[in-house]
């Protein structure tokens, strides 16, 4: 699908999308429980959908109603065979998390998650009872056994969403465990799976020194109904629209939330924008902003429209975190530093440095998405910065995260 995405873009409220990372937390936490729990705010994303389908493969009847999403575990036969479509942080939740239902399961993805690494599983899981196999590394996965729970170190350079799964799944195993962690990033999302944990009445002792206690044989007993909260990766492109563009107000995102991603307003004050809440309602006005230097290494799906910001000020900006692109929907960094080319903005890559030498102004171009809805998505806000607008191919990558996207932009022309 390709997209032309105009300059003129008008938009004043918008509520944001679902937390598709506390989406998929939540519909595991409801099917490892033994009662039914309606899950709202679950949101239609890709990644959402291929785990409430991983959630009926591993027995669980779901309905849909105007409530939410019913959830009632443990009704039906299980599946051998389970697929999470092109989820980094579903496959890496199933794998651990299937292996509490004993026997033998094969897990596949699709697209750029079958270049994605998955050989962390095999430091851990044979530790613990669970024999590992992949191909060379990468998809498919096989696994086979019982979790048994035990003393296990766990290395995060890669991903903290093999931690995630795994502390998901610990809580069913047979004895009680400690998980020693090395080299963790983006914590935050971590903070997120206990958290969740902790909502479903888990308990655990997460320590200062990384060290993770959790007792065996527990159940994930969830309230009735689980309300899933705003997702500030998706608000952050509104949010620097608003900050380079016009004034907007942006609904449904917690203050006080746990996401890596509300990061996005640490970045406005180094750039001095202006923004404020209301009555729950954050409210950013456009504003005469200055160049910034930010370590995105916790937060790294923020890079895309940190790059759209970052041309929008005139000087010299620089990201910290590079490292942490190789392994998303495309090698981020040289996908942003190709496309922002196309539109006459320079982009240089040193070593773990993203340095973006804006000017305000950017030209009219035809883009491609890479299959990264992050870049599809960011490249649309920086139409405002053209005179005649974006076009965007394979732009239909949005689904992945905020499928309604496009229907929020102001008279977008699409065709396929």
């Amino acid at each position: 699908m390709i997209v032309k995405v105009p300059s003129n873009i008008d938009i004043q409220k918008v509520v944001a999308p679902a937390s598709k990372s506390y989406a998929q937390r939540a519909i595991f936490a409801a099917t490892l429980g033994n009662s039914s729990c309606v899950l709202r705010n679950l949101g239609s994303s890709d990644d959402v959908r291929h785990i409430l389908n991983i959630s009926k493969q591993l027995g669980a009847d779901i309905q849909s109603s105007i409530e939410g999403v019913e959830i009632r575990p443990r009704v039906n036969n299980i599946s051998r065979d389970l697929n999470c479509g092109e989820s980094g942080l579903g496959i890496r939740l199933t794998t651990s998390i299937a292996s509490t239902f004993g026997g033998k399961f094969s897990i596949n993805g699709s697209g750029s998650l079958t270049s994605r690494p998955m050989n962390s599983f095999a430091s851990f899981l044979p530790e613990l009872g669970v024999s590992f196999e992949s191909k060379n590394g990468f998809l498919p996965l096989t696994i086979e056994g019982s979790l048994e729970g035990g003393s296990v170190q766990i290395d995060c350079s890669d991903s903290s969403q093999f931690l995630s799964g795994l502390l998901m799944a610990l809580p069913l195993s047979q004895k009680d465990s400690e998980v020693s962690v090395t080299n963790l990033v983006s914590f935050k999302y971590v903070d997120m799976t206990l958290s969740v944990m902790k909502d479903f009445g888990i308990q655990f002792e997460a320590k200062e020194n990384r060290l993770f206690s959790i007792r065996g044989n527990q159940k994930y007993e969830g309230p009735d109904h689980y309300q899933v909260e705003g997702d500030w990766s998706g608000a952050a492109f509104w949010i620097v629209y608003g900050a380079i563009h016009q004034d907007i107000e942006i609904q449904g995102l917690k203050e006080d939330s746990l996401q890596a991603d509300k990061a996005i307003l640490d970045v406005l004050r180094l750039c001095g924008a202006d923004f404020q809440w209301n009555k729950g309602v954050l409210r950013v006005q456009q504003s005469l902003l200055k160049p910034f230097e930010f370590d995105a290494t916790n937060c790294p799906d923020l890079f895309p429209i940190l790059a759209t910001l970052a041309a929008a000020i005139e000087g010299e900006s620089k990201i910290f975190g590079v490292h942490r692109l190789k392994n998303k929907e495309s090698d981020r960094g040289l996908s942003l530093q190709k496309e922002f080319s196309k539109l006459g903005l320079q982009i240089d890559l040193e070593k773990d440095t993203m340095i973006i030498k804006g000017h305000k102004n950017l030209n009219s171009a035809v883009v491609h998405s890479n299959n990264d809805h992050r870049i599809a998505m960011a490249c649309a806000i920086a139409s405002c910065l053209t005179k005649e607008g974006i076009e965007i191919e394979e732009a239909e990558s949005v689904n992945k995260s905020y499928p309604e996207f496009w229907s929020i932009i102001e008279n977008p022309e699409i065709s396929e």
